[in-house]
């Protein structure tokens, strides 16, 4: 199976897609429900008729850190 994990879930479905198996996609949600938009993958699966991945949306928050030298 090719390693998709932390790949963001376009990227990822398109390269399993190209094993020629279904790919189904599972969301995985924390019970706080933070609101992410950074979709990716965190488990696969092989069954021997599909590919199950398992997704999650990170918050990634980027503030301008200051360099200490």
């Amino acid at each position: 199976m090719t390693n998709v994990l932390g790949l963001d879930l376009d990227t990822a479905e398109m390269l399993l897609k190209a094993t020629g198996k279904p790919v189904r996609l599972v969301e995985i949600r924390s019970k706080k429900g933070s609101k992410g938009e950074d979709a990716r993958v965190i488990k696969t699966n092989e069954t021997d008729t599909e590919m199950i991945v398992y997704w999650s949306a990170f918050k990634t928050e980027v503030d301008n850190p200051s360099v200490k030298a």
